[in-house]
């Protein structure tokens, strides 16, 4: 079975214009020298020679331009229909055409020696309104993939990642080097300022509950003598003084033996393989509770509920952001010439290869495709993007043919 080549109806409406006006421009010499020969006089004799050489001329290359396309007049003349009978060879000639031309290796090399394709592609992308349509575009089809995503199947996977992470050595070396990363020049200290801050918040909060715990513990007696207040007065003021003295110390004790605590647990996480051990193996036992499964599962269902919202909403933040994060790498490219000579590097090289690799491919595929059209579907299509043009060449040749009859009539009257 052949494939079909559609048609454009603007191409075939224009074919058949050029058409008619070649053939009525043909009928037009026709009767023009049906009336000269019946004329008498040297004037009619120069109309006759002109017409007859304009019908000589249209009638030829009618019979050329047809040829090129089907069989003149139906009839099984040699050398005619040259496209269909040589369909196949044609569809080699195009093929190999494409591919020693547009997609060997040499050509694309030297086509893209002095583009510089990042700056091209950076501009496309910090062009907000193109950045845009690449995350909407992207974001639009989240859901589909999303759909072909089994709830079951994505939190396994989840959990077999995590899993797999935990029991390389690797994963608590890097827990090591993060606290020692933290750690290194007091990096630290104002996460533990922030935790004063929040221990001096909830010191305020539960004052009562403090005294009521101190009250609780005092016998009647001494709540007698009010015993108590002045006990939790002391417990609370001791507390806050505390927490102010390591506040205001940047070298207090407490802060000291925070950091050494730090420190130490990220040199075993780095070096002791007990530790390292005791890591997998709390993890292991974390993921492999029924609880930890069911909280993968959720976080698979909510992921893929987050993502759906947000990419059937067309003013979600998600594709602002998204839109944002695209132009934001598209101007970081442009305004990095380093980063833009070293991509231009490897794209010319990924390009290049692409082209060593597959370019026979494409050639091929041109050929096979063309192949498999119906014959008579090429015709059409060849000719009404070409026929136009051809007509042109039909018109051109009746009124040089008459130019031509004219010039030989003349020689013929001088020469006599």
């Amino acid at each position: 079975m052949h494939a079909q080549v559609t048609s454009s109806a603007p191409n075939a409406a224009s074919l058949s214009r050029m058409r008619l006006i070649a053939t009525s421009l043909l009928v037009a010499m026709t009767g023009l020298y049906a009336v000269a020969v019946t004329q008498a006089g040297p004037s009619w004799a120069y109309v006759r020679a002109f017409a007859e050489a304009a019908m000589v001329g249209g009638l030829a290359d009618w019979f050329a331009v047809t040829a090129i396309f089907r069989r003149p007049l139906g009839l099984p003349i040699p050398h005619t229909a040259v496209i269909p009978r040589n369909k196949a060879r044609i569809a080699d000639a195009i093929g190999e055409f494409v591919a020693v031309n547009f997609l060997s290796s040499s050509v694309v090399a030297a086509r893209l020696e002095n583009q510089d394709l990042a700056a091209s592609f950076a501009q496309q992308l910090a062009d907000r309104a193109a950045a845009r349509r690449i995350a909407d575009g992207l974001i639009d089809a989240a859901p589909s993939v999303l759909n072909l995503l089994d709830d079951e199947a994505v939190a396994e996977f989840l959990r077999r990642q995590i899993a797999d992470l935990s029991k390389d050595v690797r994963f608590s070396a890097a827990l090591g080097r993060g606290l020692a990363v933290l750690t290194d020049q007091g990096r630290h200290q104002p996460l533990l300022d922030a935790a004063i801050v929040e221990g001096w918040r909830a010191l305020g909060e539960h004052e009562a509950a403090i005294r009521a715990q101190v009250s609780a513990r005092t016998n009647w007696l001494l709540r007698l003598i009010a015993i108590d207040e002045r006990a939790g007065d002391v417990l609370i003021r001791a507390i806050e003084d505390t927490l102010k003295s390591i506040a205001d110390d940047p070298n207090h004790p407490v802060r000291l033996h925070v950091t050494e605590v730090l420190k130490r647990f990220s040199d075993d996480l780095q070096n002791a393989p007990e530790l390292r051990a005791r890591v997998a193996h709390v993890a292991a036992d974390m993921l492999a509770h029924p609880a930890v499964a069911s909280y993968f599962a959720g976080l698979g269902q909510s992921l893929k509920a987050a993502l759906r919202d947000s990419a059937t909403a067309p003013t979600s933040a998600l594709r602002s952001a998204f839109a944002d994060a695209i132009a934001r790498l598209g101007a970081g490219l442009l305004h990095d010439e380093a980063v833009r000579r070293a991509l231009n590097v490897h794209l010319r090289a990924l390009l290049t290869e692409a082209a060593q690799r597959h370019g026979g491919d494409v050639g091929r595929l041109i050929s096979e495709t063309i192949r498999g059209w119906d014959a008579a579907t090429v015709v059409v299509k060849l000719e009404q993007n070409v026929g136009r043009d051809l007509q042109y060449i039909r018109i051109n040749g009746t009124l040089i043919g008459g130019l031509v009859g004219l010039a030989i009539h003349q020689a013929t009257l001088l020469l006599a």
